[in-house]
């Protein structure tokens, strides 16, 4: 249960979840290494496996328990935990080199982020879908808007049915538990983590049906049936799609001419 407010469960962890991504982790909200995400959290944290309006008096819980650390701390002692600037030569030095780690960590040297958070779409990897998610999720609110994200959950919607892969070194082994298991642990971090960026979007846009996106699939969902999850929700994303145009030109949103990019203000 502690892990689910650890930074593996956090968004700005986008790179990581509970099953995936072994070693370092990277946090966007304080710019810094995380050495062991798993026994680390700080009052910023926002869950990946929830949309944060479901399990907003939790959030609000663990802000206020850890309100006086500004910064990363360990989970059971509250011990602080001096931030760490990331570094491709120290980890190509040890060995530890992580292109996924990386990516995320050129976040704030991209002159417009949705441009590098577009760059994401596209991939099977089931690491790569899951920061892709997440990166989605954190601009939104970041920007605690829905005018300048509404392309990035279109193109998060254009996959959103697709199977998420994960190789056998990007799992987290777990004692007694096989790795067929956490293999298909992580296909539903990545799904919730998707799903949770779709009911996002929808609460800043006032959209209900986005909004609850989860009770549409037809019980899919609490039965974790993957296959039959799939199927609905290949045939909503056209639905949702068509929502969210439709919306966004009834506000003069979609691509308004001449274009004025809302920037955000990372």
């Amino acid at each position: 249960m502690d892990e689910l407010f650890s930074c593996r469960n956090c968004i700005q962890n986008c790179g990581q979840s509970l099953n995936a991504g072994n070693g370092a982790g990277y946090c966007l909200k304080h710019n810094s290494v995380i050495p062991r995400p798993n026994t680390t959290t700080c009052k910023y944290l926002h869950r990946k496996d929830l949309p944060h309006f479901v399990v907003e008096e939790g959030i609000r819980e663990h802000a206020a328990e850890h309100a006086l650390f500004p910064r990363l701390v360990a989970l059971d002692t509250k011990e602080p935990i001096e931030r760490i600037a990331y570094s491709e030569k120290y980890n190509w030095e040890r060995g530890e080199f992580d292109p996924l780690t990386n990516a995320l960590a050129q976040y704030f040297k991209a002159e417009r982020r949705w441009v590098l958070i577009q760059a994401f779409t596209g991939g099977a990897d089931g690491r790569r879908s899951l920061a892709h998610a997440s990166l989605v999720r954190h601009y939104i609110d970041h920007c605690n808007t829905w005018t300048s994200s509404y392309r990035l959950v279109l193109g998060l919607l254009e996959e959103i049915d697709e199977t998420p892969n994960f190789t056998r070194k990007a799992l987290v082994a777990s004692d007694g538990v096989s790795i067929d298991e956490i293999a298909e642990h992580a296909l539903w971090d990545v799904v919730f983590v998707r799903l949770s960026a779709i009911q996002e979007y929808g609460w800043h846009a006032g959209l209900e049906n986005l909004m609850w996106a989860s009770d549409a699939v037809n019980g899919s969902l609490i039965e974790l049936d993957w296959g039959r999850l799939q199927s609905e929700l290949y045939k909503l994303r056209t639905e949702w799609m068509h929502e969210i145009i439709s919306h966004a030109k009834a506000h003069d949103a979609f691509f308004p001419k001449p274009e004025i990019e809302q920037e955000d203000a990372d």
